[in-house]
């Protein structure tokens, strides 16, 4: 039985409204009778309820993701069946939308916008990893872009249907090959599961970075085998060749972490993260290459990020100290400036990876502002 506006299932969730179509279930909004709050409830296609392999895959993501708590993946709340003996899945409602739907066709994302959002994706893949749990199945309908303290792009994770966990025995009967062709790791797509781990989460990133700079996913076609074995034995085109702006450094960073041989990779999704993210902002610093749809206020470029401990702010000035040698000492004094400011706020001091990374860009952008406007002084 198809659930209908106004079902209680469990005695508990009121479905509202439809939300979304899946491959094994329908999505619903649906509010907590008792509490009063939104959620999301999966339910299982009433024609699979008897599909043993359906089941399972199911039960399988309710139990990884009960196992996950982290800010940037969707949390499940519950799990049961409904009278009909249908099973469903209780998750917190994501209200935004999907990178697909984020993205304009054939066009990249900014880049600083980009790797922002690559390192959520890689601090949830890090918290998932650290559980022993492999998602399998990372790609942009799978990345949701929800708003939260003013801003509109913090990433959830979502749809562990085909995740592996360490922990966990996968179905006998389920097929060796799943996922997305586009986005999957050779060892994914050649069906070889005893060499699938945590680095192969790591080239399903690095595919979805090169999609987010460079507006073009790296293999692409109709035909989903010809797709499996350009992703076994075919190099990508390097980036910088669609989105020259990126350069070599970029190319580097993205070609190791969609390696061939899983051992070749970066050792984790964060270095990976790390690494791409210094590549872009190096290239990103300099405004004569990176194509800019919206010009921003020398004001905005220079105000002083939020949330930094003293152990981050430290790097940070070091960063920026290596990013100012051999420019005129009224730009370092500049850059420094935030970086004193920030740490000697007691209201910003925070710690985390991402807000030192964007602390880094606003000092790189604070100094190409200053010396933008000096070049301009007669």
């Amino acid at each position: 039985m198809v659930p209908t506006i106004g079902t209680i299932l469990g005695e508990t969730y009121r479905i509202v409204r439809p939300l979304a179509d899946g491959g094994c279930g329908d999505v619903y909004v649906a509010i907590h009778a008792r509490l009063g709050s939104e959620v999301a409830v999966k339910v299982l296609h009433p024609s699979l309820a008897g599909n043993a392999q359906a089941l399972a895959r199911l039960q399988r993501e309710a139990d990884i993701m009960s196992a996950l708590r982290h800010p940037h993946i969707v949390q499940i709340l519950d799990f049961n069946v409904t009278e009909h003996g249908v099973p469903y899945l209780v998750m917190e409602l994501l209200e935004g939308r999907s990178l697909t739907e984020g993205a304009a066709s054939g066009l990249p994302f900014e880049p600083r916008a980009a790797i922002h959002i690559v390192e959520q994706i890689a601090h949830a893949l890090e918290a998932a990893h650290a559980h022993g749990i492999v998602h399998l199945d990372l790609k942009p309908d799978n990345v949701i872009l929800v708003s939260t303290d003013g801003r509109d792009d913090f990433v959830k994770v979502i749809d562990f249907g085909i995740s592996q966990a360490s922990w966990r025995d996968r179905p006998a009967d389920e097929p060796l090959i799943t996922g997305t062709p586009e986005y999957m790791a050779p060892e994914q797509a050649s069906g070889l599961t005893e060499e699938i781990d945590h680095r192969t989460d790591q080239f399903a990133l690095a595919s979805l970075s090169y999609w987010l700079l460079t507006g073009h996913e790296p293999f692409n076609g109709t035909d989903p085998n010809a797709l499996l074995h350009q992703v076994i034995s075919e190099i990508q085109q390097p980036p910088s060749q669609r989105a020259p702006w990126l350069g070599k450094g970029v190319d580097a960073v993205i070609n190791r972490g969609m390696s061939k041989r899983s051992c070749a990779r970066f050792p984790d999704v964060m270095a990976f993260a790390d690494a791409l993210c210094d590549a872009v902002e190096l290239v990103a610093s300099d405004r004569r290459l990176v194509p800019r749809p919206v010009s921003e206020p020398v004001s905005d470029q220079i105000a002083p990020p939020a949330g930094l401990s003293e152990r981050d702010t430290l790097k940070f000035i070091r960063k920026t100290k290596r990013a100012t040698v051999g420019r005129a000492p009224g730009v370092v004094l500049v850059a420094l400036a935030v970086a004193a400011g920030v740490w000697f706020f007691p209201a910003t001091r925070s710690t985390a990876r991402a807000t030192w990374h964007r602390a880094t860009a606003h000092a790189r952008r604070a100094i190409v502002a200053v010396s933008t406007s000096g070049a301009r002084e007669p």
